[in-house]
């Protein structure tokens, strides 16, 4: 079974695109505890001394949304074409 890129890199774009939005209003609504939430993934990092008292930004959050949304589709495309080179050079498909 071959994977279409495009369909994969869109796919994984609008997923990052989600995560990134819902991430946002976390931070924006919760950010002690948000924090908290985070500083768990760190394994004893100390995350909240980058709470900040500057006010949000509506360029700064759609800049990052671009750039996680760029970066989730070139990755999803790229993971595509290696998985359908290493199915190929493996003898793993069967057309």
């Amino acid at each position: 079974m071959k994977l279409n890129p495009l369909r994969i890199g869109i796919t994984l774009a609008l997923s990052a695109a989600a995560i990134n939005l819902v991430c946002a209003a976390a931070v924006y609504l919760f950010p002690e505890a948000t924090i908290g939430f985070v500083n768990a993934w760190v394994h004893g990092l100390n995350l909240s001394i980058i709470i900040s008292d500057k006010p949000w930004a509506l360029g700064g959050v759609v800049y990052g949304l671009f750039g996680v949304t760029l970066t989730g589709f070139l990755g999803g495309a790229l993971f595509a074409v290696c998985y359908n080179l290493t199915g190929r050079c493996s003898g793993g498909c069967h057309e």
